[in-house]
């Protein structure tokens, strides 16, 4: 586990560089508050999103995201962000083969799996219509359409966002839902003619998210708060029933945030707590958690830095 101790040990130093706080920040590692950059203003972030851990063997997922972010008006912002990845996995499922999240079908399940690969670029536009400042609440929407060669995928959110204490304790939740397409491709040592031979096509799904967290100011430009996540997923279709559920799961963690005059990081920490899966998703669980091509143990070690230009 060197890496993972690099990973944290980075972050710390990054972090004892800097020195004032910025109002524009995201506290926390996963859920949006109604902050937003000011008018005219532009900042870079880089997002690196480890997700590993699955029911057996070894499986690491790291997502990053570079993201180009501008305040259009003091209350609303857009963003551009190309999406990429690097994946290792060795005897991951619940079967003790090599299958799972962004692993093809038709890989050899008998072999270990690496692969390194542009994902998709995404558009995130935010508005904000409430501010937590000069009303009871904030609040805002947030509309992000992604389009890549394995992905297409609209999402949206409603951002809640209230401070209490001076703002030294700020609390915010978002309610997301999604609607996606992942091209699939024909299961392994099939061949056309076979009869289980599946075309390549492109398959929908759905899902729903609830996420709450707080975070509280202990020191100066220090922020340390829990993050939780309630996932839901919709198989096959776009329609979100209980007929259509795969599954529901359960996300806790903790993240720490510094803000300084020249740059700011955060990073946060999900763990899949539980969940309950229907249907043919019951054969992904094992102890109690859900894996498949959708979660792992740890649903991301997360390390947010940027750079206001």
């Amino acid at each position: 586990m060197k890496y993972k101790q690099r990973f944290f040990a980075i972050a710390m130093v990054l972090c004892a560089a800097s020195h004032s706080a910025r109002a524009d920040e995201p506290v926390f590692g996963y859920i949006y508050t109604t902050d937003l950059n000011p008018k005219g203003t532009t900042q870079f972030e880089q997002k690196i999103d480890d997700r590993y851990g699955q029911a057996h063997g070894s499986y690491n997922n790291v997502k990053m995201q570079s993201e180009i972010e501008h305040g259009v008006t003091d209350s609303f912002q857009a963003a551009l962000y190309i999406n990429y990845s690097f994946i290792n996995a060795k005897k991951n499922s619940v079967a003790g083969t090599t299958e799972g999240i962004d692993i093809p079908a038709n890989h050899n399940p008998d072999n270990s799996f690496h692969a390194s690969r542009y994902d998709s670029f995404s558009i995130e536009l935010i508005k904000r219509v409430l501010s937590p400042y000069t009303d009871p609440i904030g609040l805002a929407f947030y509309f992000e359409p992604t389009l890549g060669p394995r992905e297409r995928e609209l999402e949206g959110k409603v951002i809640l966002h209230k401070n209490f204490l001076d703002d030294q304790l700020i609390t915010a939740a978002n309610i997301t839902i999604s609607y996606e397409q992942e091209k699939t491709s024909s299961m392994f040592g099939t061949q056309p003619g076979d009869d289980d031979y599946q075309d390549p096509h492109w398959e929908k799904a759905a899902m729903l998210d609830f996420s709450a967290g707080v975070s509280y100011r202990f020191i100066p430009n220090w922020f340390f708060g829990v993050e939780y996540r309630n996932h839901n997923e919709f198989g096959g279709t776009w329609r979100m029933s209980r007929a259509t559920q795969e599954h529901t799961a359960h996300f806790l963690g903790p993240v720490l945030h510094y803000g300084g005059r020249k740059f700011f990081a955060t990073l946060g920490f999900r763990y899949q707590i539980g969940a309950n899966a229907f249907g043919e998703q019951k054969a992904e669980t094992y102890h109690g958690k859900v894996y498949g091509d959708e979660h792992t143990r740890v649903d991301g070690i997360r390390l947010i830095l940027g750079y206001p230009f």
